[in-house]
């Protein structure tokens, strides 16, 4: 890993050929607990044996447990780590609105009155279907929790999930604001130990052929970008390099059938994301 990511950034790689050793001797551990460590069954009411019958049956259980529990769990920990915090120190107001219409959340900023619709998705493997804007959102965007301890390298955490979002807005006619992406295991802190989230922050409206290259927005015009990070690390200057570093410009333009696109850094334009362009007769229809 290129150490720019480490040492400047605050990433951490769960890619590295320890952590794999690591999980290799906890896979070890599980699967011969029973064989090397038969005493800590004389306390339980288990033993050895009954343990090693029913270990891969119980593994299985817990993993469904855990991938089930995945989409719930990272909507109310968007709600609870950063939406009601935001609403008790008077920065916007929101809705719950979970099983009422096919977005999670909507609200309005304090400050300057702005419409946002925010939908919460997990990590890897999880797509975005079809979803019901609020007609008046001014800022759409996409939150993508990750707390899968993958052996991706932190660019490769980052890039995953973002074009999801692009192919979505194409193919929905919508222009998304943002991608909010937090990833407990890997991201950035804070020296508090807060985890910094990673905001990618696309053109005002997405490229098409009569408007083949949108602007991106200034930095001083992303207000909800800097509510979430006051909020989330207590920094709500975007100018800081703490903050600087997990922007992400992420460039969208139409040029002879096809839609380009770049991603760099917003601290360090030197460091960007690998990203394909995409032809776009295979994503929207081209009058």
């Amino acid at each position: 890993m290129n150490d720019s990511w480490a040492d400047v950034f605050g990433f951490t790689d769960l890619g590295t050929e320890d952590r794999e050793e690591t999980l290799e001797e906890v896979k070890q551990l599980v699967e011969n607990l029973h064989q090397e460590h038969p005493e800590v069954f004389d306390s339980e009411s288990i033993s050895p044996q009954d343990y090693n019958r029913e270990l891969r049956d119980a593994i299985f259980s817990l993993g469904g447990k855990y991938r089930q529990g995945h989409g719930a769990d990272n909507e109310d920990i968007v709600r609870d780590v950063f939406l009601t915090p935001a609403e008790k120190q008077g920065k916007l107001s929101f809705v719950d609105q979970r099983g009422s219409e096919r977005i999670d959340f909507k609200g309005r900023l304090a400050d300057t009155g702005e419409t946002f619709a925010l939908d919460v998705k997990g990590g890897e493997g999880q797509s975005i279907g079809h979803l019901l804007v609020p007609n008046n959102t001014e800022t759409l965007l996409f939150w993508s929790e990750r707390n899968a301890r993958n052996t991706k390298s932190p660019p490769s955490r980052l890039n995953e999930v973002i074009n999801r979002a692009v192919r979505w807005g194409f193919n929905q006619s919508e222009d998304p604001s943002y991608m909010v992406i937090r990833d407990p295991p890997a991201g950035a802190v804070t020296e508090d130990g807060s985890v910094i989230p990673d905001v990618v922050v696309f053109p005002e409206q997405f490229p098409t052929p009569s408007h083949p290259d949108p602007q991106l927005p200034d930095l001083d015009d992303l207000h909800f970008a800097e509510v979430l990070f006051d909020v989330l690390t207590g920094i709500g200057d975007l100018e800081e390099d703490t903050i600087k570093k997990h922007i992400w410009w992420h460039d969208l333009t139409y040029t002879d059938g096809t839609i380009n696109k770049e991603i760099w850094n917003a601290y360090d334009e030197d460091i960007t994301l690998t990203t394909r362009s995409i032809e776009y007769s295979r994503i929207s229809d081209v009058s």
